[in-house]
């Protein structure tokens, strides 16, 4: 990073605003953790979920430069920064499995013979579908899984309810139905609206093999302070090694800040968890 070119960008609009360079940064920092603070409430607590019974996640090249700050903003107590959180997508992109989804349209009556109709509309879409996979790389049918679901509703009904497929379509239904909405209506026609397919490729994960802990502070990783702030390479805490806020951890791909009132430990698998000091 160039400090130099860092402080020209900001003085033009710390200088239009009456601030000095460092609170026209705390003040950009704020509005970014602001932000991320409603993206997270909106995944969380607008769903019914109290963030503070969670763990908060930190990736990216800068997630975990704000991961402290946000945590306390939700309450949140624990927060984790994988091992290599900066190239974290890119890892997940290259482990995830094959996901393909077919869909077929169908909009008929559920009669004693739609379940042997519908067998043979999957069967017809699991063909294609393996012929797909296969074209992905996945070869082997021990590392394919197919799944089934049907899109049903009740005759006369605006919408549907996604159940797995089973030859007991209007029974399967019924307690769906009863399950979300509290009551079944079965002297009523149901429908069949669409036939879907997931096709699965499973993918090798690489190995994770978990460290001994060896309980230490961190001294062998410590680069220099700088006042009240410790200054780590991330490469050279190993698992076991615990340290308390403030401090940057710097590795390639990342930065992360541990603020004042939290600590820092490495754990098995070599990610960061940081803890509130309560």
């Amino acid at each position: 990073l160039d400090g130099d070119a860092a402080r020209a960008a900001l003085e033009p609009l710390a200088a239009g605003m009456g601030l000095s360079l460092e609170a026209a940064a705390r003040g950009i920092i704020d509005v970014a953790n602001v932000n991320i603070d409603r993206a997270l409430r909106r995944v969380s607590v607008a769903r019914g979920y109290d963030p503070r019974d969670f763990t908060l996640v930190a990736f990216g090249g800068a997630g975990a430069l704000h991961a402290c700050a946000v945590a306390e903003r939700l309450g949140i107590l624990r927060v984790l920064v994988p091992r290599y959180p900066g190239v974290l997508c890119a890892f997940g992109l290259l482990a995830a499995d094959v996901a393909l989804d077919y869909s077929h349209s169908v909009l008929d009556v559920v009669t004693s013979e739609t379940g042997e109709y519908i067998q043979a509309v999957i069967d017809g879409m699991a063909l294609h579908a393996l012929h797909d996979l296969r074209n992905e790389g996945i070869h082997d049918e021990r590392q394919m899984r197919f799944e089934a679901s049907l899109d049903v509703r009740y005759q006369g009904q605006a919408y549907e309810l996604t159940i797995p497929f089973t030859w007991s379509i209007a029974d399967a239904f019924h307690a769906a139905h009863e399950r979300t909405y509290g009551h079944a209506l079965r002297g009523r026609n149901i429908e069949v609206v669409n036939v879907r397919l997931q096709a699965i490729g499973l993918v090798d994960k690489p190995p994770l093999t978990p460290e001994p802990l060896v309980e230490n502070d961190g001294s062998e990783a410590l680069l220099k302070r700088r006042g009240d702030m410790s200054l780590y390479e991330r490469e050279r805490l190993h698992p076991g090694a615990r340290f308390a806020g403030e401090a940057l951890v710097f590795q390639l791909d990342s930065t992360v800040y541990v603020a004042a009132g939290w600590s820092a430990r490495v754990d098995a698998y070599r990610n960061l968890i940081l803890e509130r000091v309560i």
